[in-house]
């Protein structure tokens, strides 16, 4: 297709809703020659493909932001952050549109609909109407404005764009997320780009060769501590939880609660980490004697004394399954949708609602940290609850300070929940050595 025809055809565009697909799915920007074609669908018949290239996306974009990407014009897309990283790495410049971008892969998997993508506009806007018509959007709606807009049109592309030194490619490499992609919420990381890297698998061997971008650089890892437990302490509401939450150490005083004894040791507070959301997701006193290598008479005694101490925080996770049971799925605090649990593990819906949410704070936190650097420090992954940023040696002080200022500030999704946060830092991500705010 030459720029006339291509001209001719948006010109004309008049629907107030279009879709666009991606093919191939994830468009491979490490690769520039690889193929990155948009399949344009403005009616039942109406459809063209755009071939995007390094030398035609200028003017491609200014093509598309003239006609198709109009203010009162509604696009249905299927991963709209993989066009926008594309974009993103090739014109080193951010990507907005004035237009309404509604990511149907998104809504749907948040919505607990797993399907490939629609064939043609109708479908997109059939499928769409089934989630407006079941008041399913009512209930996702704010969460997709604040959290899924910013991740796909932003963050993420930014992200996803920044790299990192693998000597083992001779290369930049880097990371590709799917929002949404597990099924309790959390990203998933795939090898989507001939230059990959997986945050999420990534080896001590592995991270002992990822470099920083420059030599004046340095790795700053912000990592949660005890996410899920605060987080469940916010939504149950459980007055004793609530208050151990409260103090310096969540782990080291579940310790001292299941034990009676004072932790003295590293081992102790991972004896706390292995018992309790365990058995709160549902592990029995067996499974527990078995993960913590300890005699089942004492596994017993942990059992009780939780169920003794936090019967508010198990209620909470129970009404979960009696959800499930009546309604064949389970919905989290957000709206978040899963109906796909495997017979004879619906005690899995224990771990879902206290995940997802926590994944969704996980999210807000990371668009706050990204905003909040932007202009002067860069984040080069995420992994779950933890981010790792790029830092220099003359600012590496202020993006200390602004990292843990906003990790630990209030939630703006849960107001009255504040997150503790492990900083460590240094030029080998094996190696990194712990950074303590004073006063903390």
């Amino acid at each position: 297709m030459d720029y006339s025809q291509l001209a001719n055809l948006l010109t004309s565009v008049d629907a107030k809703s279009v879709y666009l697909r991606f093919n191939p799915a994830v468009f491979d920007f490490t690769d520039l020659e690889s193929p990155a074609q948009i399949e344009v669908f403005t009616g039942q018949e109406s459809h063209f493909v755009v071939s995007l290239t390094p030398d035609n996306i200028y003017l491609t974009l200014s093509m598309f932001q003239l006609s198709l990407f109009s203010k009162d014009r509604k696009v249905i897309s299927w991963d709209w952050k993989s066009f926008v990283s594309y974009v993103k790495f090739v014109t080193k410049t951010e990507f907005v549109v004035d237009c309404s971008i509604i990511d149907l892969k998104i809504i749907e998997s948040y919505s607990g609909i797993k399907e490939k993508s629609p064939e043609n506009l109708t479908e997109a806007l059939n499928r769409l109407r089934n989630i407006v018509s079941s008041g399913i959007w009512k209930e996702i709606e704010s969460i997709y404005r604040k959290i899924h807009l910013p991740l796909i049109t932003t963050v993420l592309p930014n992200i996803e764009t920044t790299g990192i030194i693998d000597p083992d490619q001779q290369s930049m490499a880097y990371s590709h997320y799917e929002i949404d992609g597990q099924e309790n919420g959390r990203f998933r990381c795939f090898d989507a780009f001939k230059h990959s890297f997986l945050p999420h698998t990534l080896k001590p061997e592995k991270k002992e060769v990822l470099k920083t971008r420059t030599q004046d650089e340095l790795f700053m890892l912000f990592d949660f501590k005890g996410m899920e437990v605060y987080m469940l302490g916010w939504m149950s509401k459980d007055p004793l939880l609530q208050r151990l939450c409260r103090e310096t150490d969540i782990y080291s005083e579940l310790y001292r609660c299941l034990t009676d004894k004072e932790p003295v040791s590293k081992e102790d507070r991972e004896f706390a980490k292995k018992c309790f959301l365990p058995h709160i997701y549902g592990q029995s006193a067996y499974s527990l004697s078995q993960r913590c290598g300890v005699a089942m008479d004492i596994a017993e005694r942990v059992v009780e004394r939780i169920s003794s101490f936090f019967p508010t925080a198990l209620r909470f996770v129970a009404s979960y399954e009696q959800q499930l049971r009546e309604t064949g799925y389970a919905k989290d605090i957000f709206g978040k949708r899963r109906v796909n649990f495997e017979s004879g593990k619906e005690y899995l819906v224990r771990n879902f609602c206290v995940q997802a949410p926590a994944a969704t704070i996980c999210s807000e936190k990371l668009i706050s940290l990204y905003f909040a650097l932007k202009g002067k420090a860069d984040i080069s992954y995420t992994v779950h609850d933890g981010f790792v940023v790029y830092a220099t040696k003359d600012n590496w002080k202020q993006v200390f300070a602004t990292g843990f200022e906003v990790l630990t500030g209030e939630s703006v999704l849960c107001p009255g929940l504040r997150l503790k946060v492990a900083c460590r830092a240094g030029r080998n991500l094996s190696s990194l050595k712990p950074l303590v705010r004073k006063g903390s």
